[in-house]
């Protein structure tokens, strides 16, 4: 689809155009931002020079394995001003969502040991996770029923993932009065171009299947997560916010529900081709890197002047 954009190819006017119409900034990490933990270079100074523009910048991601506190730090040491509620990732928007219903009772959460801090922190009641007796099938079979205290399954990503855990889930979801939440829920997680790993989904696929029931989803993209940047995020206008993202199925999608603009850039594991072969998912502006954003500013100076205009 020729209408996306391709901003390298800008003039100075054209990106002072660009950068004229939108006032917020929703950028996801991973393939972004960080390739596996290490910063691509010079993406986060973009999103600096964004911040000198006045632009409020957020970060967006489905990545739970790490702390908030960890993203605001990696921000920090880039240059980049972010407190932690400038990040957004699917158990910060499901902590949100429990205390909008005003949900008090006990969780079943099949998440990160990070995660599980977060809930708890918040106030969240965990239930104790199944044991396995190898020794003792009675025992573990008590361990897999129905716990009637249970009133809300979790399930984001969990390296620690097992049987039991699934079986339990499986379990309480059988009741009506249970609430099902999930966060991140892809099939595939590319770590390299070379390499991807078994994601949530395949699992969740599972619980959803023999559970009969479907998942209220925290992740990108949901509802719950638009809800939450229009409520939280000071968008008071979604048609002059900016998503950058790498994905076609999470970045596009979610920021077409949105309305919003629409950046997709190439350090991903997904091409441009494949984000356009959809009317929703197809980005309106593209770039390789987003360390080129401001490549038709040969004078740094310029972006000065354009602040100020």
């Amino acid at each position: 689809m020729s209408k996306t954009k391709d901003i390298t190819k800008f003039s100075a006017e054209q990106l002072r155009e660009f950068l004229m119409s939108f006032d917020t900034v929703m950028c996801d990490i991973d393939g972004v931002l960080w390739q596996l933990n290490k910063p691509i270079e010079g993406t986060s100074e973009s999103l600096v020079k964004l911040q000198n523009l006045e632009k409020q910048v957020y970060l967006v991601t489905n990545n739970s394995t790490k702390t908030l506190e960890n993203y605001t730090e990696s921000a920090q040491h880039a240059g980049l001003n972010l407190s932690s509620d400038r990040v957004i990732n699917p158990i910060k928007l499901i902590i949100w969502y429990l205390k909008k219903i005003n949900f008090c009772d006990e969780v079943f959460a099949i998440v990160s040991d990070i995660s599980q801090k977060m809930l708890r922190e918040a106030g969240i009641r965990l239930t104790e996770q199944p044991k396995v007796f190898q020794t003792d099938p009675v025992a573990t079979l008590k361990q897999l029923l129905d716990r009637p205290s249970i009133k809300a399954v979790i399930v984001d990503f969990d390296v620690n993932c097992n049987y039991s855990k699934l079986a339990l889930a499986i379990s309480c979801l059988q009741r009506k009065d249970v609430l099902y939440i999930t966060g991140i829920t892809e099939e595939w997680l590319q770590v390299s171009p070379q390499i991807k790993i078994l994601g949530p989904g395949p699992l969740i696929n599972i619980i959803s299947t023999q559970s009969g029931k479907k998942p209220i989803s925290c992740g990108k993209p949901s509802q719950n997560l638009k809800d939450y940047i229009l409520d939280k995020c000071n968008v008071t206008d979604p048609q002059r916010c900016l998503f950058i993202g790498d994905t076609a199925n999470q970045d596009m999608k979610f920021a077409s529900m949105c309305g919003f603009i629409k950046l997709f850039v190439g350090t991903g594991y997904e091409t441009l081709e494949q984000a356009q072969k959809e009317d929703n998912t197809c980005p309106d502006y593209y770039l390789p890197n987003l360390n080129q954003l401001f490549s038709a500013y040969n004078d740094p100076q310029r972006i000065a002047n354009h602040k100020d205009s």
